[in-house]
């Protein structure tokens, strides 16, 4: 009897199910429209409206040269323009142009209880990172506990903002998969960068002996800091040899401070100030990353079966004329 009930059950929400998914069908067949929005409201004046006429010059780009997003069926294409504005970013001297995120949303047409509507909120997107010296690579060194009014003592607060921004200076770097053409690299985990190459390189590793020293300076401000982790890391150091100070920086070793000289781990490295060519305004794009990654038709296949539509941002990426990108940066 029991097993019985278990059966119509399932049968109930077997029907349901597939209830449910009559009532909401994809119109891939649909074609649709371009519209682009700017909400930059960051900045303002001329300094606006000339990166505003870059960043459309840029989208402009992917439109015309990819088919998926030249020609939009199944979908709307709604591209944004978004500023990422934080003072104590622009502070840092490795960072010059204006950074901002161009997306492409894709609205996909939908019929929903008969009435044919779209997937606005949220939507699957593809997105272009601009002048952004916080992308391209691995985790940042920002996981630091900064100012607390509650708790700091309120002239510990600048210590710990500059304490804090050295080190957010620092990050990981997957390795280099693949050199597409001058000026566009692929890196671990997807990360595709478009540069100038015949600026200086934009990562410069640094040295054990510099990461040490700034972790250091960083848990010497604290008083319990400086009772407890500040001693350790400081016997660490002074333990260490000239040879193992001046190596490259990979993170691993001590879990305490994250650091060593065994190339086991990922390289950690900083964003070099003098990639930037400053005779250009900020208002110029000189550095591109996108998250990048060629998907086989299989996998596509097997999306659509599982979502009910095709992942177009995969097919936008699969479109992408690679070699093409380093076009994107403005040079003298």
């Amino acid at each position: 009897m029991k097993y019985f009930v278990f059966v119509i059950i399932s049968l109930i929400i077997q029907v349901k199910s597939a209830s449910a998914q009559e009532t909401e069908k994809y119109l891939p067949n649909k074609s649709g429209s371009t519209n682009i929005e700017s909400n930059l409201w960051q900045y303002e004046g001329v300094e606006k409206a000339i990166y505003e006429k870059n960043l459309a010059k840029a989208a402009g780009w992917f439109i015309s040269e990819n088919k998926v997003l030249s020609q939009p069926k199944g979908f709307d294409l709604h591209v944004w323009y978004f500023g990422t504005y934080d003072e104590n970013y622009r502070k840092r001297d490795c960072n010059y142009g204006i950074r901002s995120e161009v997306r492409f949303d894709f609205e996909i047409f939908l019929l929903a209880d008969g009435k044919e509507t779209k997937w606005s909120v949220e939507p699957p997107d593809f997105k272009l990172y601009i002048n952004n010296t916080a992308s391209g690579h691995g985790s940042n060194y920002c996981n630091y506990e900064g100012y607390k009014v509650q708790d700091d003592d309120p002239a510990l607060e600048e210590p710990l903002d500059n304490a804090i921004t050295e080190l957010c200076d620092l990050f990981v770097v997957f390795p280099l998969e693949k050199e597409i053409a001058p000026g566009v690299n692929l890196y671990g985990d997807g990360n595709l960068v478009v540069f100038n190459p015949d600026r200086p390189p934009f990562w410069i590793p640094v040295t054990v002996q510099e990461v040490m020293e700034l972790k250091i300076a960083f848990y010497n401000i604290r008083p319990s800091d400086q009772q407890f982790v500040y001693p350790y890391l400081k016997e660490a150091y002074d333990k260490m040899t000239p040879e193992v100070l001046n190596s490259p920086a990979y993170n691993g070793g001590d879990p305490v401070f994250d650091v060593t000289a065994q190339a086991d781990g990922l390289q950690i490295m900083r964003f070099n100030k003098d990639y930037w060519d400053r005779s250009l305004p900020k208002t110029a794009i000189q550095f591109m990353m996108i998250y990048y990654k060629f998907t086989e038709d299989a996998e596509m296949q097997e999306s659509i079966a599982n979502n009910g539509h095709a992942d177009y941002p995969a097919l936008t990426k699969n479109a992408l004329s690679l070699s093409g990108l380093a076009k994107l940066i403005e040079k003298k």
